[in-house]
């Protein structure tokens, strides 16, 4: 199947309008002078020492002692370790591990021991959360699994520190600061603003608990393997998701009337699959689409190749018909990215999908529909428009510096615990605005910092994989552009929606980010993947 669709007609035609585009750009001397100005530029310069450069370990003799102290207290814990192995818990766990060793894919990953499991359970967050939230629908499990689980790999990363005696400096990376400061201010704003102190510790928590799971994951993934069952579930897991929306789309599953405008007649139905929201469910798709391309490009296997293209397009359809215009320009950017700096050959098949996309009905009706005037009155009463207006008014009329407190406004906590009878309460549909209303222009520039310092370390890990990839020592190069990609799609559609008050998009939000970053900063490069 693969050798016929290499020697079809569409597929060489498609090649050969690539190579002439190609050789065009390679062959014209403008583009040829500008790029040469460009590399001897001094800018260009500063910035590839920038990201080239080494890390260096820079502690104060305090910070130093402090961490010694610390090793030298695991390192005499090692009968904790003892009684975990000898727990009920542990038993239990080793005879699932036989039982499954049976079974090619539960044995791979039993074979990754417990760290695997876990990294396992991470890839699966989302579905594990609907089984439990609406499914099962108990309230024990529901509301406090994913605590225990973020408890248990704390525990475990512990664990494994004092078997194998590590230092616990041993997986610190350029990011780790910047999101623990965040978290800090974070915590000084809960203490300093606090009218309803358990609605502020909601607040908090719903901000930043979930970014915990970056310190976790950089420290869980030990190697290749490890990195693989995480970046496979992920993967296989948003497949899934994705086939189940284009089932949706397939037997027009019911949705409110208020998600489209009666404008927009050609929008026959919006999936969002288990997620309850088209655009929770489009933004889960931009995370993934440029993860399941970059692995047609990493594996060597033409099956696997295939089959990830085959996932890729899956999921843009999916992405498609959740009709979520947010979502759209999301995956676009992220698109664009990853063609940018993996396969340039493809701009031209992007303009062309993206022309031909215009031609159909419900994507034309709901980008026509911005440019109404039915849109515009929509957008400034109860729109995102007035949204914005109504939310800069609130955070006004009380502390522009430190906002009106974590979990007072603008998100889910905030329409849970409507305390102030005098506000009329609402998403804000925007989650910097969120941070901004809740936390302050002072928590709104920290939260910018450590996306700043975020975005520095996605393009430092892409620039280490690539110079790695080019001497032959690595290949994991567009995995780390597929990851920044999704994560930058994300951050886009932020900015209409309030992605991240999904606890799920978070915990895959962040431990994706490690994964980039363990990639880059983190991994051995004496094997390759």
């Amino acid at each position: 199947m693969i050798k016929a669709l290499q020697s079809s007609l569409f597929i060489r035609l498609v090649q050969a309008v690539c190579g002439w585009v190609v050789a065009v750009f390679r062959g014209s001397s403008i583009l040829n002078t500008i790029g040469r100005w460009v590399r001897s530029s001094l800018v260009f310069r500063r910035i590839v020492r920038l990201l080239g450069r080494q890390d260096t370990a820079v502690q104060t003799a305090g910070c130093a002692r402090r961490l010694q102290q610390a090793n030298g207290w695991l390192a005499g814990r090692s009968r904790l370790s003892d009684c975990l192995q000898g727990s009920l818990l542990w038993r239990i766990f080793s005879a699932i591990g036989r039982c499954a060793q049976n079974s090619r894919i539960f044995g791979w990953i039993f074979s990754a021991g417990m760290t695997g499991v876990i990294l396992f359970t991470v890839g699966l967050y989302a579905l594990i959360d609907y089984v439990l939230r609406d499914v099962l629908a108990v309230p024990v499990l529901s509301s406090g699994w994913d605590e225990l689980l973020l408890l248990f790999a704390v525990l475990w990363i512990i664990i494994e520190r004092i078997r194998k005696k590590l230092s616990i400096e041993a997986k610190a990376n350029p990011l780790d600061l910047p999101v623990l400061l965040f978290i800090t201010v974070g915590f000084c704003l809960m203490c300093f603003n606090d009218p309803y102190p358990s609605i502020q510790l909601d607040g908090f928590r719903a901000t930043v608990q979930y970014m915990l799971w970056f310190f976790l994951v950089t420290r869980l993934l030990r190697n290749d393997r490890d990195f693989h069952i995480l970046y496979l579930t992920l993967v296989a897991l948003a497949t899934v998701i994705a086939l189940h929306g284009i089932y949706q789309y397939i037997v027009k599953v019911p949705m409110p009337s208020n998600w489209v405008a009666a404008a927009e007649t050609a929008v026959r139905t919006r999936v969002y699959s288990i997620f309850g929201s088209p655009n929770i469910m489009g933004d889960y798709m931009v995370m993934f689409v440029p993860m399941a391309a970059a692995l047609a490009y990493y594996a060597e296997d033409q099956r696997l190749q295939l089959l990830a293209w085959l996932a890729t397009i899956v999921m843009c359809f999916a992405c498609l018909f959740t009709m979520s215009r947010g979502a759209w320009a999301a995956l676009a950017a992220a698109i664009l990215i990853f063609v940018l700096f993996v396969d340039r050959r493809l701009f031209l098949l992007l303009f062309a999908g993206g022309i031909l996309l215009l031609f159909i009905p419900f994507v034309r009706t709901r980008i026509g529909f911005l440019f109404t005037d039915d849109f515009v009155a929509a957008n400034t009463n109860g729109g995102r428009g007035g949204r914005l207006i109504n939310a800069m008014a609130l955070l006004h009329s009380y502390s522009p510096t430190f906002g009106v407190g974590l979990g007072m406004f603008g998100g889910a906590i905030g329409m849970q615990n409507q305390v102030l009878d005098w506000i009329d309460y609402f998403y804000v549909d925007n989650y910097y605005l969120k941070i901004l209303v809740e936390m302050g222009y002072f928590g709104l520039c920290f939260f910018i910092l450590t996306l700043v310092c975020l975005l520095g370390c996605l393009a430092r890990s892409i620039y280490r994989t690539g110079i790695s990839m080019k001497r032959g020592t690595d290949k994991t190069y567009p995995l780390a552009v597929g990851m920044s990609a999704g994560l930058c799609g994300v951050l886009v559609h932020c900015s209409a929606e309030n992605i991240f008050e999904e606890p799920y998009m978070m915990v895959y939000f962040w431990a994706i980010a490690a994964m980039v970053v363990w990639l880059g900063f983190l991994r051995s490069r004496k094997s390759d993947m």
